[in-house]
């Protein structure tokens, strides 16, 4: 099995939620997904609205990224 590595950059949230889901969901479904996971962490939705995120947020900013890849892990 190859070990993917992703960068800590910008990433589109569907670009994300498709990385963690590996595509088996449409882009919806994995933005869905992705949503529902960040709520699940404590205290993850409060560090990224801190850090500027919003429901209507179409890119999440490097800052974003490195919180949720320390919270649940990189994809």
């Amino acid at each position: 099995m190859e070990i993917v590595e992703y960068p800590v950059r910008p990433y589109g949230k569907s670009e994300l939620a498709q990385l963690y889901t590996r595509g088996s969901m449409s882009p919806k479904q994995s933005c869905e997904w992705l949503r529902r996971e960040l709520r699940l962490y404590p205290g993850l939705m409060d560090r990224l609205v801190a850090l500027g995120f919003t429901p209507a947020s179409k890119v999440l900013t490097i800052a974003q990224v490195r919180a949720i890849f320390e919270a649940i892990g990189p994809p």
